[in-house]
């Protein structure tokens, strides 16, 4: 069932073609008109040149002098149909290439973003479905060259229409036999398409191993990666693996290579050993046996077969290039046209500020049978501090990506202030809320983007200041060289800063205060930080987020003490519920765990004590 599928995705309809690449034209010509405009005059001067040029001069000029023309009128003539074709070709080249270099970044200017806005509709869920990230990489790779490549296709397409005419027009006049030779390469337009589909099958399961290859590439020139590479054996693994996809690439080239020769070979043998061979033999024979073809005739004749039969083969290797193209471009308005299952309802509504209430939650993923989350129900108030606790695996994570809707639940259903949140527009809700998540990214850019993370407005230097110095790194910061205006990794400033993963988490941290959103998520926000400066954080944060929900996930329970109201997961359920004073009374799970942490401060601090 998969073959036949993927048989079906390898070949396209003519109508489709045609519907792919208008879709992909409409979007380069929106772009830069001039561009377009340009290579179809750049085409047409280039064709009638090498038609006048190489042909009709040539045939004019032996006519001529066979039939005793005088040499002054032949030379004139010759010169005006050689000079003009060439002096338009020399003015039009340098302005298409002038046109064309500032053409081709507007164009993957659009279609980047496009795509890239396209990214952050689609929901999380998608890219964790190989098959469909799959499909983004295939847009994403190789899409705005073969956009811009197609405009060459259309136009070569237009260019080789005129010179059938032209060619045509000639051998038509001297003996229609020599168009004759000139059709017979067409019979193998068949096999081109067929090797246009191997191509794809060839490019389609190449992208794979070429992923996994890239990927192995990137972990040894990132410095993220490089001091696991010198303190572990991963780099002997990443170089298997690397090793493993370069293979495979070796495989599916040995698979179509012998497959795609053979296809060109007799694609081009129709060509070289028939037609040619043919016309130059008949040529001959009706010039110097049957003496019905005049010498000039007889010397351009070969040469207008041959451009007459490469114009008919043109015509049919753009539709197939337009072909190899379109089949990408499905690809691409594949990925473009997908509806997320996520997204706003027609009647959807801005929400209020309220209550979040949780009633019997179950989750689990995508090809999972396994329930992550199961009957939760739990509510939080708009000014409440709720602590998620438990050991890893538990589904607090999760949790927080059903809360922010990066995710629906299977079974169940979350409102805020009354209203299910597939009945809220989208944006809006997720705008309510500030996050800070545990696998947090530094963003190449200085220090007050890292923390606005937004285009700057007026005010806006004194938010950021405050919110560095209610997450703690306000110290730091200013003492790096530019302050707040310091890059953040050396990737495009050798004088950036590279934080501390501390400091990085309380630069993330600040982002969350500077939004001022209803709603404060911080997963895990202390992680990276000691015992003094998680204790410095939280008095910061509690008193940062006065007035204002706050959900924070902490393996540290320590963390949880000054919450309002503390759950405790276990295998994706709540297992106890309640404040730090009442869940200790209970002596269960939570005490346990509180006890063990409390234990080992206990027993390193003694430790520290003896060895003094």
């Amino acid at each position: 069932m998969k073959k036949n599928k993927n048989n079906n995705e390898n070949k396209l309809s003519f109508k489709m073609v045609v519907k792919d690449c208008a879709y992909a034209i409409k979007m380069v010509v929106s772009t830069s008109p001039i561009a377009f405009l340009l290579r179809f005059v750049l085409e047409l001067v280039d064709t009638v040149s090498g038609f006048f040029v190489g042909t009709y001069a040539v045939r004019y000029i032996i006519n001529s002098f066979e039939t005793g023309l005088d040499f002054k009128t032949v030379a004139l003539s010759a010169i005006v149909m050689i000079a003009v074709p060439l002096g338009l070709q020399l003015i039009i080249n340098p302005l298409i290439t002038m046109v064309e270099d500032v053409a081709f970044v507007k164009v993957d200017k659009k279609i980047l973003t496009k795509l890239y806005d396209k990214c952050t509709e689609v929901e999380l869920a998608c890219f964790e479905n190989p098959e469909f990230y799959d499909k983004y990489v295939k847009a994403s790779g190789e899409i705005t060259w073969r956009m811009w490549n197609l405009t060459w296709t259309v136009t070569n397409l237009f260019g080789a229409i005129i010179g059938m005419f032209l060619y045509g027009s000639l051998l038509f006049t001297m003996d229609f036999m020599f168009i004759i030779f000139a059709i017979i390469p067409l019979f193998g337009t068949f096999i081109k398409r067929k090797a246009n589909v191997l191509w794809h099958k060839h490019t389609t399961e190449d992208r794979e191993h070429h992923r996994r290859a890239k990927y192995a590439q990137r972990v040894f020139y990132s410095g993220d990666y490089a001091k696991e590479l010198r303190l572990s054996n991963a780099k002997e693994f990443m170089l298997e693996r690397y090793e493993k996809a370069s293979d495979g690439r070796v495989e599916v080239v040995e698979k179509y290579g012998k497959k795609e020769m053979l296809l060109e070979l007799a694609h081009t043998g129709l060509q070289t050993i028939i037609t040619n061979p043919l016309a130059i033999a008949y040529a001959i024979f009706r010039t110097l046996v049957s003496g019905t073809l005049g010498i000039g005739d007889c010397a351009v004749v070969i040469n207008s077969v041959s451009s007459l039969t490469g114009t008919f083969t043109q015509i049919t290797d753009r539709y197939f290039k337009a072909h190899e193209h379109a089949l990408f471009f499905e690809d691409f308005r594949g990925f473009m046209e997908y509806e997320p299952k996520m997204k706003d309802k027609e009647n959807a509504i801005s929400p209020n500020v309220g209550k979040i209430k949780l009633e019997n939650v179950s989750f689990k993923y995508d090809g999972s049978e396994n329930l992550v989350l199961k009957n939760i129900s739990m509510e939080i108030g708009k000014n409440e501090k709720i602590a998620l606790v438990g050991h890893n695996g538990a589904g607090k994570s999760t949790l927080i990506k059903l809360l922010l809707r990066l995710y629906d639940p299977t079974n169940g259903q979350i409102s805020l202030d009354g209203v299910p949140l597939e009945d809220l527009k989208l944006c809006e809700y997720r705008a309510m809320f500030s996050v800070v998540f545990q696998d947090f990214k530094t963003i190449s850019l200085p220090v007050f983007e890292n923390v606005l993370m937004r285009p700057r407005e007026d005010g806006d230097r004194e938010k950021v200041i405050q919110a560095l110095k209610d997450s703690g790194a306000y110290e730091r910061i200013m003492e790096l060289p530019h302050g707040i205006e310091t890059m953040l990794t050396k990737e495009f400033d050798k004088d950036g800063a590279v934080l501390s993963v501390g400091q990085a988490q309380k630069v993330a941290i600040a982002h969350a205060f500077v939004k001022n959103a209803p709603f404060i998520i911080l997963d895990e926000p202390s992680s990276a930080l000691d015992p003094v400066a998680e204790s410095e954080m939280y008095n910061n944060m509690m008193r940062a987020g006065k007035g204002k929900a706050m959900i924070f996930i902490s393996h540290r329970l320590s963390s949880a003490v000054s919450a309002d109201r503390i759950y405790m997961l276990e295998n994706g359920e709540i297992v106890e519920s309640g404040t730090h004073t009442e869940l200790m009374k209970l002596d269960g799970k939570y005490a346990d765990m509180f006890k063990k942490q409390a234990q080992n401060y206990i027993d390193l601090e003694n430790k520290e004590e003896g060895e003094k």
